[in-house]
């Protein structure tokens, strides 16, 4: 469920540049994290960060 979320909500920001920026400006993973939770996406800084590393 989490990896399905983070996808989403990446796809979701890949559209929306306000979301975008917000991104841009997070200060770390964590940030990021917040992020989506106010979006409605949930899933793990530890996801994110795996994620990153491919």
């Amino acid at each position: 469920m989490s990896k399905a979320q983070l996808m989403a909500f990446l796809a979701k920001a890949d559209t929306n540049p306000a979301i975008q920026l917000r991104i841009d400006a997070a200060a770390d993973v964590s940030a990021v994290v917040a992020i989506a939770r106010e979006e409605g996406f949930l899933f793990s800084a530890a996801s994110l960060s795996r994620h990153q590393r491919g």
